[in-house]
């Protein structure tokens, strides 16, 4: 493909609004913005790049740099010189010419000129022509200094000039690995960075990643504790206990060898769906088992040990088969979802499936091997049950008097289906739960025709607003839109990634901080807001293409009628 000259493009690998996983600022005390953003561009911007896992860097604030020359309109016709002149003067300067090749023996010595621009003095050097043989150079007819490109977006953090830089990841890779790769890089970098320049971190998706693995790990342990006690306390037999729990991580392990031979990562949905199964998983085991011990128990001299416990098994066997394979089908619509649907449930429903299917060839398989070996008659003695023998108790005397009532019983039945299907319809329905993030993300829309000076001091001001907070660390913000950035936003519009403290070390949620920062807020005249979090912003913008929660989109013909139109919904709206 042919670029036209004077027109240039950028490629990058794929990626999307969940591919931003890590963004920091690059501050400095005193340093001038044009040196920020020059260091952010060519230092650290190049050197990311090339980490495993990263699609694309995008930096938003600072200025970047230009050399810059003023034409003097009264020198131009001095010397009765063209715009169009210097102009071709500058380009054919800026070049890198071939000068062939030496041959030196058996070899060959590439010769290049070096033409291009470095310094100011290079530009001022520059010959456009020549007057009565004399040659005229740039400064002779401009004025050449360093300057800032004019820009459309602006970025600070803790209300102070810098430049915010979101890394975007490859589609479908690893997340903590690229975070990791990330860091490591950075930490190289930092130590090239001159001393007034620092990388300050404010968003870190693997953190939230980290904490929510390690509370499902911690609820999975849990929940396999609690099985294992519920185990022991009804079949009141340690051997024929620790047999049927051991279904419990062989089956997880069968579900892990699974997902990794299909390709499921170990997400938080998917470790929610070994969660999921542990309980259902038990169920089996615990049903196979106890009806081996019965029968071992009760037709004990009858024939050999395992005679019976095939005898047992294949009683059951049949009908744990049948019942998995519901669940189990239960599952397999959700395997058909895409889109982010498919992306979200996809790895639930595999994970339950595939301990489902490991815990049915272990319970027809291992668990009568186990039995067999392990319950001999000496250890089948004939132990009461008082935790049985107390529900069995309570069971009887609940189940005669429903059967004694059998009309009230169906009657109460009845209602409570006919009330849970009236509150169905008056739950509240999302796409994803709310969280608490560690994060918000705040969102602010001036009117139209404001000017980038005017958002920049508002945004500022904002700023320190939501600083003045004990639960803030850090705000981070961006107006406008960056260069290459995929997400356009006018310059009236500002977004604030506001870092909080840990939730253990703070007293307000996620809902009592902003309702405290709205409060604020709403003392500033002509500003729109709107908090979310930083996934959940994410999440809405793949959704619908636009933020928040709701969103009105007007499509017509006619700018004006459209402009009236939507003023009319959003005051409506308001109301």
């Amino acid at each position: 493909m042919k670029i036209p000259f004077g027109y240039d493009f950028v490629a990058f690998l794929d990626s999307s609004r969940m591919g931003e996983i890590f963004e920091f600022a690059v501050v400095g005390e005193e340093t001038n913005p044009i040196e920020l953003r020059s260091v952010a561009d060519w230092t650290i911007r190049y050197r990311l790049q090339g980490v495993r896992g990263v699609s694309f860097v995008i930096n938003l604030g600072g200025f970047v740099k230009q050399f810059q020359v003023y034409i003097k309109p009264e020198m131009l016709k001095n010397y009765d010189i063209t715009i169009n002149e210097v102009k071709e003067a500058l380009e054919n300067s800026n070049r890198n010419f071939s000068g062939g090749i030496i041959l030196k023996g058996s070899q060959e010595v590439l010769i290049k000129g070096m033409g291009q621009i470095e310094t100011l003095e290079h530009i001022k050097n520059t010959v456009i022509t020549s007057r009565n043989n004399v040659p005229v150079y740039i400064k002779d007819v401009a004025e050449v200094k360093i300057g800032g490109k004019f820009r459309r977006d602006a970025a600070s953090h803790n209300a102070k000039e810098a430049v915010y830089v979101t890394v975007e990841k490859q589609y479908g890779g690893d997340t903590l690995a690229a975070i990791r790769n990330i860091k490591n890089a950075l930490t190289q970098i930092a130590k090239d960075l001159p001393e007034n320049i620092n990388i300050k971190p404010f968003y870190d998706q693997s953190i939230l990643i980290l904490k929510s693995l390690k509370h499902v790990e911690v609820s999975i342990f849990e929940g396999a504790i609690l099985i294992i006690l519920v185990m022991v306390f009804f079949m009141w037999n340690l051997r024929s206990s620790f047999i049927a729990s051991l279904t419990i991580p062989f089956s997880i392990l069968i579900a892990l060898v699974l997902m990794d031979i299909f390709g499921i990562g170990l997400t938080v949905m998917a470790i929610g769906g070994l969660a999921i199964g542990i309980g259902k998983v038990a169920n089996g085991s615990i049903i196979m088992v106890e009806n081996i011990f019965r029968v071992l128990k009760e037709k004990k001299g009858q024939a050999s040990t395992l005679e019976l416990t095939s005898e047992a098994a294949r009683d059951v066997g049949k009908h744990l088969f049948s019942a998995n394979l519901i669940i189990i089908l239960v599952f397999l619509p959700l395997l058909t979802l895409k889109g982010i649907e498919g992306a979200m449930f996809r790895p639930t429903a595999f994970a339950v499936a595939a301990a489902l299917f490991g815990s049915l060839i272990l319970n027809l398989t291992l668990k009568p091997v186990l039995c067999s070996v392990f319950l001999k008659e000496k250890h089948l003695k004939d132990r009461k049950n008082p935790v049985i023998e107390f529900l069995t108790k309570k069971y009887r005397s609940i189940l005669t008097k429903s059967l004694d009532h059998k009309k009230f019983i169906i009657a109460v039945f009845v209602i409570l289906i006919i009330g849970a299907g009236i509150s169905y319809t008056f739950l509240g329905k999302e796409f994803v739960p709310p969280l608490d993030e560690g994060a918000i993300m705040a969102s602010t829309v001036m009117l139209p025709e404001t000017s980038l000076e005017e958002s920049i001091k508002m945004g500022t001001r904002i700023e320190k607003i939501f600083l003045s907070f004990p639960e803030v660390i850090s705000v981070s913000r961006t107006t406008g839109t960056a260069e290459a950035s995929e997400h356009l936003h006018p310059v009236n519009h500002s977004h604030y990634n506001i870092e909080l403290l840990p939730r253990e070390k703070r007293k307000r949620d996620f809902n009592k901080i902003t309702e405290a920062m709205r409060k604020e807020l709403d003392k500033l005249p002509g500003v729109a807001y709107i908090f979310e979090q930083p996934i959940a912003n994410k999440l809405a913008e793949m959704l619908t293409g636009t933020e928040g929660q709701l969103s009105v989109k007007l499509f017509g013909q006619d700018l004006h009628t459209l402009n009236d139109k939507i003023e009319e919904i959003r005051n409506v709206m308001s109301e």
